[in-house]
């Protein structure tokens, strides 16, 4: 008999934490965006990518190090002056579940990269904020759900899809119990309701039933037969 080998199998609810370190330097053209690694929980899992965002628009997916060993990107946009900020958040590799957003706010002057306000980089704070719920349409109903705080992270994102209306079943075991129900009493309900009817006819639908009943016994005995 041959042996049989365990098999081992890897659960991440958790979200990672928000990397850290954020630098943003160089200039236009040339923006060197770095940061440190995120961390994730269990052992088993660990990060799959980072999401790099400037003023709300990703601009890459980053799954490697770059050939200095570093988590990096670089903006190559032509970027004129102004304020812009940029972010990078984890995705974990088991569950894909991103996590919290590192943040670094910069001021573009003369072509050059400069901190804004002289700030380093934060953990930005997501703020919810959602809209009503549509009209229920196919036994669903959706919502936008927009981040205040533009922190380009799903992580804590209210639902924005549910089910809804009537006959919406929890799961398929509710469904069928339901429809077995309604098959049973449909039966029964066809015979007893012609009997109970009463009229001219409830004598024939009386004989109707015992020659079922009879008939149904008959079947019973000539299988123990």
């Amino acid at each position: 008999m041959g042996s049989v080998s365990a098999v081992s199998v890897c659960i991440d609810n958790s979200v990672p934490s928000a990397p850290g370190n954020l630098s943003v330097s160089g200039e236009v053209g040339s923006i060197l965006i770095s940061w440190s690694a995120a961390v994730d929980e269990p052992d088993c899992s660990g990060i799959a990518e980072y999401i790099v965002s400037r003023n709300g628009v990703e601009l890459s997916v980053v799954d490697s190090r770059d050939s200095e060993g570093r988590w990096s990107f670089v903006d190559d946009a032509n970027l004129g002056e102004g304020e812009y900020n940029y972010t990078v958040y984890a995705v974990d590799l088991v569950g894909g579940n991103a996590g919290a957003s590192v943040r670094r706010d910069v001021v573009v002057e003369r072509g050059v990269v400069r901190s804004g306000g002289g700030l380093g980089s934060y953990v930005c704070d997501a703020d919810w904020s959602c809209g009503e719920w549509s009209e229920c349409v196919g036994r669903e109903r959706m919502r936008i759900c927009e981040d205040l705080n533009g922190c380009d992270t799903s992580y804590l994102k209210p639902e924005g899809l549910e089910k809804c209306g009537d006959g919406v079943f929890e799961d398929v075991e509710d469904l069928e119990l339901v429809v077995a129900e309604d098959e049973t009493e449909g039966f029964f309900s066809a015979i007893t309701g012609a009997v109970v009817g009463g009229g001219a006819g409830s004598g024939v639908a009386v004989g109707t039933l015992f020659l079922l009943v009879g008939a149904g016994a008959g079947l019973v005995i000539w299988r123990r037969r």
